[in-house]
This record gives C-alpha cells, sequence and structure tokens, in this order.
C-alpha cells in the first residue's frame, strides 16, 4: 500500500521583516504627526483672511504658506523614507510566497508523477493484478487518496498565486507612490523658494512701510475689479446665447475630486459655484464661475477626467487666476484649476482621471491657499487666442499676464 505524508511550511519572516514593520509604524505616526500641523497652519491661514488689507497681515499669510511648505517638504520627505521600508517589506514577502508557489508546484509534479505511475495500467488491470481483492482494494484507496490530494494542493497554490500576484500588485502602486512623492518633494522646494522671493518683493515693494503697502493694494483693487468686470460680461454674455444640450448632462461621479493628499480625498469646499455670500460682497453680486476647495499650500492637484492640457499659463501673482492648468476632455467638457502654487503638466499633455497636475496654491486674486475649480463648456472653436467676445476661448485681460480663459461656466458640482 502506497503512504504519502506531505508537510507545507508556513511563511516565517526573518528579524529584520520586523525591524522592517517597527519603522514603517514609526514612519507613519511622523507623517501623521506632520500633517496635524499642517491642518493647523491651515486653521491659522482661515483665522488670518482679510488681514491681508494691512502690511503686516499680508507678511503673516506669506509666513504662514511658508511654514506650510517647510510642513510639505518634510511631509514628503518621511513619506519617502516610509515607502521605501514599505517596498523592501514587501520584497520579503514577494520572495516568500515565490519560494513557497515554487515548492507547491513541485509538491503537485511530484503527486501527478506518483499518480501516473500508480495508474499505469489502468484501474481495472490493477484490481485484478493484485495478489488478493483487499490488496486491490487498498492500491485503489491508495490512489484516491493521491487523487484527493492534488485537487486540495492545486487548490493552495491557486491561493498562493492570487497573493503572490496581490503583493506584486501592492508593491507596483507604492512604487508609483514613491514617484510621485519624488516628484512632489522636488515642486514644493520650488514652491518654497517662491514664497520666500514673494515675501522679499513684497518688503522691496512698499520699503516695509504700510502708507506705500495702503496705495499698492488700492490700486490692485482696482485693477482687479476691472478685470473681474470685463470676465464676468463677457462670461454672462456667452451664457444667454448658449445651447446647454450641446454638452453632457449632470453626470455624478464623472468628475473625479480634484484635491488629494496620499492618495485620499482632502480640502473643504470654501465656495460654490453661482450666488454665493462671498460674490455679492466682493464680485458686485456677480455670481462665482467655479468652486474653491480650501487646502494648504503644496497639496496635490489631481486631473478631474481624462483629457489634454491644453494651457499652462500664469496671469501673475496678484491678477485673476494666477498659476493654472486647463483640460479639455474631448466631450465638450473642460475644467480649470487655478491659484495653484506649481503644475507639474505642460501643455500637450495627455492625463488620465487623478493624475497629478499640480499644487494648490494662493497666486492670483485669492484671499488664502486654495483651488478654483472651474468647469466650462469648450469653446466651439476650442481654446485658441480669442478677441471674439461671442464665442469664448483664451483672452488678453491685461494687467492680467498671460492668457486668461473665458467661456460659458458651469457648476462643477453637478459632474463630481
Amino acid at each position: 500500500m502506497l503512504i504519502l505524508t506531505l508537510t507545507f511550511p508556513s511563511l516565517v519572516f526573518a528579524t529584520s521583516e520586523d525591524d522592517l514593520q517597527e519603522q514603517i509604524e514609526a514612519k507613519q505616526k511622523e507623517v501623521g504627526k506632520i500633517n496635524e500641523e499642517i491642518a493647523q497652519t491651515q486653521g491659522q491661514i482661515s483665522n488670518l483672511q482679510g488681514t491681508a488689507k494691512t502690511l503686516q497681515g499680508a507678511i503673516g499669510q506669506i509666513d504662514t504658506g511658508i511654514k506650510q511648505a517647510t510642513l510639505g517638504i518634510q511631509s514628503s520627505e518621511v513619506n519617502i523614507e516610509k515607502l521605501t521600508l514599505e517596498i523592501e517589506s514587501l520584497g520579503y514577502k514577494v520572495d516568500e510566497v515565490g519560494e513557497e508557489v515554487q515548492r507547491k508546484q513541485s509538491q503537485v509534479a511530484d503527486l501527478l508523477r506518483t499518480v501516473q505511475r500508480r495508474d499505469k495500467y489502468g484501474f481495472l488491470t490493477s484490481i485484478l493484478g493484485s495478489d488478493t481483492l483487499a490488496q486491490g482494494l487498498a492500491e485503489f484507496n491508495a490512489l484516491k487518496a493521491l487523487q484527493d490530494n492534488i485537487s486540495k494542493e492545486a487548490v493552495n497554490l491557486s491561493h498562493l498565486q492570487e497573493d503572490l500576484k496581490g503583493t506584486i500588485d501592492v508593491s507596483s502602486d507604492k512604487k508609483s507612490q514613491l514617484e510621485v512623492e519624488v516628484i512632489n518633494l522636488e515642486s514644493r522646494k520650488v514652491i518654497l523658494d517662491d514664497q520666500r522671493g514673494q515675501k522679499a518683493e513684497l518688503l522691496t515693494q512698499t520699503k516695509n512701510q504700510e502708507g506705500v503697502y495702503q496705495n499698492l493694494l488700492g490700486d490692485l483693487e482696482a485693477q482687479q475689479q476691472a478685470l473681474l468686470d470685463e470676465i464676468s460680461d463677457i462670461e454672462s454674455q456667452l451664457s444667454k446665447n448658449f445651447d446647454r444640450s450641446s454638452v453632457p448632462t449632470h453626470q455624478s461621479g464623472y468628475l473625479a475630486w480634484p484635491v488629494t493628499s496620499s492618495g485620499q480625498k482632502t480640502g473643504v469646499i470654501t465656495q460654490n459655484y453661482g450666488e454665493t455670500a462671498y460674490s455679492s460682497r466682493f464680485y458686485k453680486g456677480r455670481p462665482h464661475n467655479g468652486m474653491d476647495i480650501g487646502a494648504p499650500t503644496g497639496t496635490e492637484v489631481r486631473a478631474g477626467a481624462d483629457g489634454t492640457v491644453v494651457r499652462v499659463d500664469y496671469n501673475g501673482l496678484y491678477y485673476q487666476y494666477g498659476r493654472y492648468v486647463l483640460i479639455d476632455h474631448g466631450n465638450g467638457l473642460s475644467t480649470l484649476y487655478a491659484h495653484l502654487s506649481g503644475a507639474t503638466a505642460k501643455a500637450g499633455d495627455t492625463v488620465k482621471k487623478g493624475s497629478l497636475i499640480g499644487y494648490v496654491g494662493n497666486t492670483g486674486f485669492a484671499t488664502g491657499p486654495h483651488l478654483h475649480f472651474g468647469l466650462y463648456a469648450t469653446p466651439s472653436a476650442g481654446w485658441h487666442t480669442s478677441t471674439n467676445r461671442e464665442q469664448g476661448g483664451l483672452f488678453s485681460v491685461p494687467p492680467a499676464s498671460g492668457l486668461v480663459p473665458i467661456g460659458v461656466t458651469l457648476n462643477p458640482a453637478q459632474y463630481l
């Protein structure tokens, strides 16, 4: 009678793997502390809104932005260390599970060869060829036990292969996150330099004197109001003549939430689309043409949907949209991401839903760090330089530098 006993060792990780897990947990706690500090600075910025009416208040806002950018750099550095450790830990698991898969495959193959040898002459021949009926039945039972064992171990092997694939997928995702975090780190260093440059420029312009600042502020507010009036007049006229059936109907989930941190949705809506309390006060009752999402300087901004980047531009530190990215989604809709502190996307880039395109900032006409998220009906002629107020497009609207996107605006909330 054939008796076969199989033993399968359990997966046991080395001590170094335990050490890795401790280090990963420590880094996770460190990231959590930094994120708490960033959240606190965002609260400070909320409290500072409106204080830019004085030079001291404006400097205070910039200083808080510098602190946010510094913390963002620290967060990226620790995240890079954490992700590197996680990838190393997953590498251990991939190796261990891979070796176990190979052992299982070898054992199943041995079982199959044994069955083939025992079943070489067929069941009936084996029974008749035995010295006694009892021996023949024992041979049959041994063969059946082998076949049952093969079935069981084949299932175990399948589960191990699924586990291996899942671990490899997680490792691949961590590597992608690491690549993004390296980009974040370098971008946030540039953002920090820009913040420091803004402070130095403001102090130079005002000679650190409140009176000089008030004169500059008065000129700026008058210029920006004239700019807003011109843009609002064009967009209002375009909306009156617009056929709403020419764009996709409201579709919940079409657009992804555009502000993320470590892959998770973050940010809060600070102003909705349309007529708001803020717009009635600061826009002379004109409706707000987008959705504002408050978040710390340097927070990731992601593409709302698949599309092509048609414009990356800069309207100036204090005018209109500041630094922005404009994406045409190819279905009659386009999205605008404005007031950015930095942009990773370039004109002509093809982006996927959720692709990193830039970072939340405070450039342009903004009272604090946030993303202005705009949704447009793509102009019939596309996003080209235009002077035709009946068509929309990219307009030169001094004193804003670069080109300003102007067109029929829609409510982003109806597509999120």
